[in-house]
């Protein structure tokens, strides 16, 4: 890359050019350099944004550029002061800090130079990353805000559930709250009669980040309960309080992967269920590292592991259960059944003892896919081999996509927590 004195300066011309004029909150261009159009060349593609200063933008901008098997060379991204005129037009540049408004500008040289074709798609896709954070950041303090009115329907329902199933929901709420989740979106719907049938709606003016319109929902207008999967209208009309589990898109926030689903089932006097309260977003890196023992739901579910075995405090095996708990993943020892959480992790107990293969496959709890944990000894496994596996359950489970993870722990036994999601579990 040619990083010349000269072609810096072009460099940088071009830039300030871009943002001079924001008539609009989102500004994007992608193209490809030229010395005659641009001041300068460069052998891959740029892309230039502009918008209010805000978190979670270049990671966010970052994840969808890789979508498009982009891979960024080299990234400058100035937080300026920016003074603007009422049809957008720049009039100053101040030092940001003590600003009162502050703009990213964002220079991103890409890998390698785009087709034509390429770049319009490109350019609106990241519009909509944009818009999707800048949704989720401005109704930030709104969503962890409404845990609070979350707390209070779980509360709603402590006649008709369990206290310790109550209070470990309510510690899961304030959990949320302490740093431990990335707040994306919140909805609330509702159960209604549509012609003579039982359906589910969104309840108006509930939403809230990346759920905040609701036009965007299937369930707009009256869906009537009989047109969805049996798991999911068994969500709706009866089930558990509280419910975690994967949503059926990945976020466009922050990074790519499915987002974490929080759901409380609202029920009225008589435990009848009137709807659900949902709340969208990402498991923080603290919340991966947290201990199962200090984290609300699962420590309820380690309890019942242990008590369901018998297991005497500080014994080989109560020992060997907590090291095999806390080696899962988070978001999978959410989802897990305690029964088949139970199941698994005896499973791999005996494992350890004996050199064999074991597969465990399980639902996810919406039916949006199949989770699949295989166990083997170490000196067995290898990319090859996973590869090989992620192709057969995809074929297997006629998925359209698959997530896997990796766990080797400390003992000899290496783990591959496949999922794999149909066609209903995407979006």
């Amino acid at each position: 890359v040619d990083l010349s004195p000269k072609a810096a300066r072009a460099e940088i011309d071009s830039l300030l050019g871009f943002i001079r004029d924001r008539p609009q909150p989102i500004k994007v261009r992608a193209f490809n350099p030229s010395p005659e159009v641009h001041g300068y060349g460069s052998p891959g593609a740029v892309v230039e944004i502009n918008v209010d200063d805000s978190p979670l933008l270049v990671d966010s901008a970052t994840a969808e550029l890789q979508t498009h098997e982009l891979d960024v060379l080299r990234v400058l991204h100035p937080v300026i002061g920016a003074v603007r005129d009422a049809d957008g037009r720049l009039e100053a540049i101040l030092p940001a800090s003590g600003a009162d408004h502050r703009e990213s500008v964002q220079h991103y040289v890409l890998d390698r130079r785009l087709d034509e074709s390429e770049i319009p798609g490109i350019e609106e896709r990241l519009r909509v990353v944009l818009s999707d954070v800048s949704l989720a950041v401005n109704d930030f303090d709104a969503m962890v805000a409404v845990t609070d009115r979350m707390i209070r329907f779980i509360e709603s329902g402590q006649d008709h559930y369990p206290a310790t199933d109550v209070k470990e929901a309510i510690a899961f709420m304030h959990w949320l709250c302490q740093d431990n989740f990335v707040f994306l979106g919140y909805r609330e719907y509702e159960l209604v009669k549509s012609e003579d049938a039982a359906a589910i709606r969104v309840k108006p003016e509930t939403g809230l980040g990346i759920l905040s319109d609701p036009d965007r929902s299937k369930a707009s207008e009256p869906l009537p309960l009989q047109e969805l999967a049996p798991e999911l209208r068994a969500r709706y009309e009866s089930g558990d309080l509280l419910v975690i589990s994967k949503t059926n898109r990945r976020s466009t926030v922050h990074r790519r992967a499915k987002m974490d689903y929080v759901g409380v089932r609202l029920v009225d006097e008589n435990g009848t269920s009137v709807g659900e309260a949902r709340l969208v977003g990402l498991f923080t890196s603290k919340a991966y590292m947290e201990s199962v023992a200090r984290i609300p739901i699962l420590r309820q579910k380690l309890a019942a592991v242990e008590a369901s075995e018998d297991l005497i405090a500080g014994s080989h095996d109560q020992k060997a259960i907590v090291s095999l708990v806390e080696s899962f993943p988070k978001d999978e020892l959410f989802a897990l059944p305690v029964e088949d959480l139970r199941r698994v992790v005896m499973g791999l107990l005996a494992l350890q003892e004996r050199a064999r293969v074991r597969l465990f496959v399980r639902r996810d709890l919406l039916d949006r896919g199949v989770r699949i944990l295989v166990a083997m000894p170490r000196d067995r496994y290898s990319a090859d081999l996973r590869r090989k596996l992620q192709k057969l359950f995809m074929e297997r489970f006629k998925g359209t996509a698959s997530d896997y993870h990796l766990s080797l722990g400390r003992s000899d036994i290496a783990r591959r927590q496949f999922s794999v999601w149909g066609p209903g579990g995407q979006g």
